[in-house]
């Protein structure tokens, strides 16, 4: 398979934890690798890792990833979303306060002196 066919190429990882899902090539990088996405995290790959069909998307070079699973929704391909990450509300200073001297009398209480059992 020629090297300059290989963006907007389908594929389907073959190992690590998102075995099985299908992604897009994104861009070809030195050696054997490529950066991959779609139903797969965007990440550096080894081709040797992944099985490539003849189907080849429209995407551009380093496209982003709502470019790939719009490609992928239009070839029929079923996309997987991710999930959002959720707001963290940051603490008050006084509740930080508060659970170190919580804390504090934890370590200051002395401890029960256990029985001795023999």
């Amino acid at each position: 398979m020629a090297e300059s066919n290989l963006i907007g190429r389908l594929c389907v990882k073959l190992s690590g934890r998102e075995a099985g899902r299908e992604c897009v090539i994104v861009e070809e990088l030195e050696g054997n690798f490529v950066m991959i996405d779609g139903n797969a995290r965007r990440r550096k790959c080894n081709l040797d890792h992944l099985d490539i069909s003849e189907k080849i998307l429209k995407i551009k070079k380093n496209a982003s990833t709502s470019d790939v699973q719009k490609a992928m929704k239009e070839e029929g391909i079923k996309v997987i979303l991710r999930k959002e990450k959720k707001d963290k509300n940051p603490r008050l200073k006084k509740d930080k306060k508060k659970k170190a001297e919580e804390k504090s009398k934890k370590t200051n209480e002395p401890k029960k002196q256990r029985k001795n059992s023999k």
